[in-house]
Parts: structure tokens; sequence; C-alpha cells
């Protein structure tokens, strides 16, 4: 896991769903997989490969056609970051115990133990309450 307890395709997802939420204001605007990339700095195929994932499971809409593109299928601010990374990683402990998967008995834990359970409780929060609506930019 990289991050915050969430990997690096996670991380391509929110890169990518940020730039689209920026141009949430003007919703009918389509975005190609490749200026996203460029925008974000990702390879364009993995950029392609994550949207595809988030059109799949409805948090944005592709248009295909030399015209075509993506937006976000729903306003951004009902969207949050563990939306997102629910789809790229599977629900797993990001924080595993340095001792070994299973150490830690309830009434036994590891010294780090509690550590460990007030990151992964404060990641958890930071993505339940991150919305795609702080990247939303005001057109003029």
């Amino acid at each position: 896991m990289a991050g915050i307890g969430y990997s690096k395709m996670s991380q391509n997802a929110i890169a990518a769903m940020s730039y689209l939420a920026a141009q949430y204001p003007d919703h009918e605007s389509l975005a190609r997989s490749a200026t996203i990339a460029e925008a974000r700095d990702l390879p364009q195929t993995l950029v392609a490969k994550i949207l595809t994932i988030l059109s799949q499971a409805g948090y944005v809409q592709g248009s295909p056609g030399p015209k075509g593109g993506y937006r976000l299928a729903r306003p951004p601010e009902t969207i949050t970051f563990h939306d997102i990374v629910a789809q790229f990683d599977p629900a797993s402990d990001p924080y595993p115990c340095p001792f070994g998967a299973g150490y830690c008995p309830n009434d036994n834990p590891c010294p780090v133990h509690d550590e460990l359970v007030a990151m992964r409780e404060s990641s958890e929060s930071f993505l339940k309450n991150t919305h795609f609506g702080s990247f939303v930019v005001e057109l003029e």
C-alpha cells in the first residue's frame, strides 16, 4: 500500500477524478483521457483504464468518438475519495501488524497496535469525509 493506506492505482484514480471535478462547472464539456493524462502527468493508457473502471461503476460518463471524452456522472460533492479507492483497493488492513498477520490478539496487542489503529481510523475518516467538490474551479 502506498500513501495513506491506499494503492498507487487509487492515487492515480483520485488524480484523474480531481481533473474532472475541476471541469465540473462546465458540465457539458468532455475531457479526453489524453488531456487528463497530460494534466496529471500520468500514462494515457493508465488513465483510459481508470476511466473505464470508473465509468462501469457509475462515477464518470464516457462518450466514444473523435469528439468524445469523459465527465463526472454526478455532482463532485457526492463522490468521496473512499468511493474511488474502493473501486481499486479491496478491503484490507492498510497498516498490518509488523509482527505478522494475526499477531495482535485482543488481550495482548503488539507495542505499536494502538498507533496503527489510530492511523487506520484517521485514514478512513479522511477518505470518507473528503469529496471531489473541493476541486471544483468556478469559471468566470
